[in-house]
């Protein structure tokens, strides 16, 4: 059995530690995400599709910079001075863009300062992840994904405040934030002397013929996992950008309401109620309880895995709320729907997650395959919304996008049945190496 080194109050010292680390560097990134649409409409002099390209390029470094470390992270001799370099800079180069005065130096800018994020966020999974037993790494990373929760949760709100009273203040709650949490993480003790190795299982000790079957499962469900994961990220980056020039349309114009145009109870305007960034933090807290509420729910069964149902139960309830928010101007409605998108990327994120992890042998190069690939459809898919609102009007590509959703539920099939025809050969070649 693993244990860790030393007592029991150190164990659990420095596991509170890893996580506060986690919880501090996802709620500094999340402010700062936060602010990009408001502070490109307010100081950068851009619109929808300047908001979506400064969001698109920073979520593509990220992509690509978690691609390129994957290699060499996990060889490092100490992963957490990667930890303390790359949290930072992030926050040192995030909070330097409030001096961008145009939407290229905003991107250069924020674009390192994303390189910086992809040296931190591998290297505390890493450390982690030098746990062998697999049900206390289970364990470990189920409380790692509940500290990241809470960040992508509370980082919204504490935005929109901060925004609300000084633009700046974002910014300088980045730099704060980034740098605790590289000092937290640095204090960790070396995940050598922290874990206790054990030899891995040996195949004759298992079940063979039904671990055969999982993994055959586990591959033929990996392509949807990545798909749903790669629409989820997309979605959210075109929600996160282009629908926040439609909700500051709504507010400008004071159609946005709380509960329906002929019952309205209250209604948002620039000069009565929440300003339109602060209304837009709201959404993407609530975005965010989606996601986190999803992965809370399918970390607690596996009944999910395997079944191709709820991918077209998730498909058809994402289709319908992204057709009600095309046209919403009920804030109750709005907020809705992007708990049902939250949702949707949460399923899809800890799909392709578990599938990714699946196979021992690749593992790695998966993981890091599915950050690549959801990353650049959150680059492309927002560019894609803001030139096509921008060419039909705001709300053209959400009221299309269930059409779209259709095709790609047979694109989900198509690759399921091509997978399960594979599945088998792979599985079994893979045990007899």
């Amino acid at each position: 059995m693993l244990r860790p080194i030393g007592s029991a109050p150190r164990y659990l010292k420095s596991e509170f530690q890893h996580y506060l680390g986690a919880f501090l560097l996802q709620l500094a990134m999340m402010i700062a995400m936060t602010v990009i649409p408001f502070f490109t409409f307010q100081h950068l002099g851009g619109r929808e599709r300047a908001a979506a390209m400064a969001y698109g390029v920073q979520v593509l470094s990220l992509g690509v910079a978690c691609l390129l470390s994957a290699s060499f992270i996990s060889v490092l001799p100490n992963v957490l001075l990667c930890c303390l370099i790359g949290s930072a800079g992030f926050g040192v180069f995030y909070s330097t863009a409030i001096l961008a005065r145009n939407v290229i130096s905003f991107c250069v800018l924020t674009g390192m300062a994303m390189l910086f994020f992809a040296l931190a966020w591998p290297a505390l999974q890493s450390w982690l992840g030098a746990q062998r037993d697999a049900a206390l790494r289970a364990k470990s990373f189920s409380y790692f994904n509940l500290s990241i929760g809470i960040g992508l949760t509370l980082g919204p709100f504490i935005a929109g405040l901060l925004y609300g009273v000084d633009y700046r203040l974002p910014f300088l709650a980045t730099l704060l934030l980034s740098i605790v949490s590289g000092l937290l993480l640095f204090a960790l003790p070396h995940e050598r002397e922290y874990f206790t190795s054990v030899p891995p299982v040996c195949p004759a000790e298992l079940n063979v013929t039904s671990t055969l079957q999982t993994d055959a499962d586990n591959e033929a469900y990996l392509y949807c996992g990545w798909l749903s994961n790669m629409l989820g990220w997309g979605l959210t980056g075109a929600v996160r950008t282009v629908y926040a020039g439609r909700l500051d349309q709504l507010v400008q114009q004071g159609r946005l309401v709380l509960f329906s145009p002929s019952l309205p109870l209250h209604v948002f305007t620039a000069q009565h109620g929440p300003s339109a960034a602060t209304l837009y933090s709201w959404m993407q807290s609530v975005l965010s309880l989606g996601f986190f509420l999803t992965i809370l729910v399918m970390g607690r069964t596996v009944r999910w895995q395997h079944q191709f149902w709820p991918v077209i139960a998730s498909l058809v309830l994402l289709g319908g709320g992204i057709w009600l928010l095309a046209d919403s101007h009920s804030l109750i409605v709005i907020l809705l729907c992007h708990a049902i998108i939250g949702a949707f990327t949460g399923f899809g994120y800890m799909g392709s997650q578990c599938y990714s992890a699946a196979n021992v042998l690749h593992k790695h190069k998966r993981l890091a395959l599915n950050e690549g690939f959801s990353h650049s459809t959150g680059f492309f898919l927002p560019l894609a919304f803001a030139q096509l609102g921008t060419w039909y009007g705001i709300t053209w590509p959400f009221t299309h996008t269930p059409a779209i959703l259709a095709v790609f539920i047979a694109l989900q099939f198509l690759s399921l049945r091509y997978a399960k025809r594979n599945a088998a050969a792979a599985t079994l070649s893979t045990w007899n190496v």
